[in-house]
Parts: structure tokens; sequence; C-alpha cells
């Protein structure tokens, strides 16, 4: 009887509805999506949990970079949050609508769902693991092949590469192998590495990378040009920039060194011209982070319409002439 008795006692004393607390909600689980797609199909955000309708959120990043918290964090633009709505008792989901970038531009995510308001309180961890999703672009629609005659002339020129002034995000390797087959491309020939400077007029064409460049231009092709005849052409790469060196396409802070490379050595091979921004051609006025054309059918560029000038890079094209 004693034990009996002394329970009753505790009970008696307890404050009132502490017997009846809620537990704290377990972690996070998720369902969906897995961890690749591809480009234009549906994708949903599905996760488990009993928290109620509107404390899941759901965020994308271009990046894995966390807070003290381990909440995706990042450049201003280069994350999102979107709220899910309750589906189940026990699952709230976000459906991606078909306009959404991340159904449009393929590249490399990272995504979490957290809680907010109460339900974060109550959490045993209100903000869940980091996951991966890659946004695939079918084989098909990849950038290959020549560039001519559809957008410009083929070249005929060979230029070296120039080992000087690499920034830290291109290794020799990746760039050799992006200008070979660039090059190829528009009829041109990559040949091997040079001591010589890019943008410097000392009789050899040379590409490569320069701290000479203006911080708002990603390139510099420069035709040096005597009695009527390019004499030298020399493409100088900007040092300074937040390059993608590839294979995969950029991050949303970063330009896709592969889409300039192919810009500049098509005015290398004889075209001149720019086109407006936007349009389905390397040779483009503009470029801004986290934008790239490599080929017809795989290209991708943001806001189209009044971006701030700030946002996009320019691309030069000069004739000196020397005489």
């Amino acid at each position: 009887m004693r034990p009996v008795l002394a329970t009753l006692l505790v009970l008696l004393v307890m404050p009132a509805g502490a017997s009846a607390q809620t537990p704290p909600l377990p972690p996070l689980d998720y369902a969906a999506p897995t961890a690749s797609v591809s480009r234009g199909a549906p994708l949903t955000f599905a996760v488990r949990t009993t928290a109620p309708d509107g404390a899941v959120t759901v965020r994308v990043s271009g990046h894995d970079e966390v807070d003290a918290d381990g909440l995706l964090t990042g450049p201003e633009g280069t994350w999102l949050d979107e709220k899910a709505a309750q589906a189940l008792a026990d699952l709230a989901v976000w459906s991606v609508p078909a306009d959404s970038v991340l159904r449009q531009r393929p590249g490399h995510y990272y995504w979490q769902a957290y809680l907010t308001g109460d339900a974060a309180t109550g959490a045993e961890e209100p903000i869940g693991p980091v996951q991966e999703l890659d946004v695939t672009l079918p084989y098909a629609d990849r950038g290959r092949g020549s560039l001519f005659p559809k957008f410009g002339h083929k070249g005929v020129k060979s230029f070296y590469l120039s080992s000087a002034g690499f920034p830290g995000t291109v290794s020799g390797t990746r760039f050799k192998a992006v200008a070979k087959t660039a090059a190829a491309r528009w009829g041109l020939k990559a040949l091997r590495w040079t001591s010589a400077k890019a943008g410097v007029h000392d009789g050899f064409n040379v590409a490569g990378f320069s701290s000479s460049v203006d911080a708002d231009v990603l390139g510099v092709q420069t035709d040096y040009v005597k009695h009527g005849r390019v004499v030298e052409s020399d493409l100088a790469l900007n040092a300074s920039e937040n390059w993608n060196a590839g294979p995969g396409y950029p991050a949303l802070d970063q330009v896709d060194l592969e889409s300039v490379v192919l810009h500049e050595l098509g005015h290398m091979a004889g075209n001149k011209k720019h086109k407006p921004r936007c349009t389905n051609s390397p040779m483009i006025e503009a470029l801004g982070a986290g934008e790239w054309w490599r080929g017809s059918r795989d290209k991708w560029f943001g806001d189209c319409g009044a971006t701030a000038a700030s946002v996009r890079r320019s691309f030069v094209h000069r004739v000196i002439r020397m005489d």
C-alpha cells in the first residue's frame, strides 16, 4: 500500500497541467526529393513531422555554408525560403512551381527544412540536416560541337596559353582543357604553355589571366592591327573574378569560365559584334554571376529584364592600330 500512497501524494503536489505537457517534437525526417532530378521534372520537398501547418520552412541554397545554428546561409540572393504546407497529419510539403529557378536551372544545390515559431521552441532539433540536390541537364542538350557557321565565322589562328597570373579558383589543367575545347569549336588551336603575359603586345597570340583587366570586365580580347592586317590577338581574362572552372555549372555568385572563353575566342575567330544580353548566342554583350551559355540548349540567364548593371560583367573587344 505504501508505494501506491506515495504515488498519489506526488500527483497531488505536481503543478496543474504538468502531467499533460506535450512531448518535444522529434527530429525532422525527409521523405523527398531524391538526390537528383532532371531539369523541368516535377519537384517536391516533403518533410515528416507533426508540427502544425505553417511551421515548416524549406531552405534551398547554392552553397553548403551554414551559420552557427546549422542553418544554410550565404550571400544575399544565393538561397531562398519557402513555407511547406500540411499535406497529411505528419507530412508537410512544398511543390516547386514550374517557373521556379530550381526546375529550370541545372546545378548543384543544398537544402534543409527547419521549424519556426512555437514549433521550433518545443522541438528536439528544430533545424534538419543539410541534403544535396542535383538538377541535371539531359546529355543531348549539353553544349558541344562546332559553333560555326550558326554563331559566326570559323577561325584559323593558333594561340599560346599563358602560365602567368592564375587565380586560385582555376587550375592550369582545367584552363588548358577549357581553352582547347573552346578553341576547337571555333576552328582555332590552343598551343603549349608560355611565360608571356596575356594582353601585352609581344608578337605572340596569347590567352590567359591578367590583373590589369577592369573590375567590371570579364575579359578583353585585343587585336593588334598593322597596315589593315591583324598581326597579333590576345585574350586577357580577369584574374580577380570569382571563377567557376567547371565542368559543373557555376554557383549563383560565380562566373562561368567556359562561357567566357567561348565568347572571347569567338572574337579571336573573327566575330566582332556583340549580341543583346540573353540572346541565344555565345557572343552576348554581358554575363552575370550564376549564368552561362555553353550551347544553344545548354544556357541559363537570370533576370533578363531590368537587372542592375552592377550584377552583370561585360566583355570587351578592342583594336589597337600599330601603324
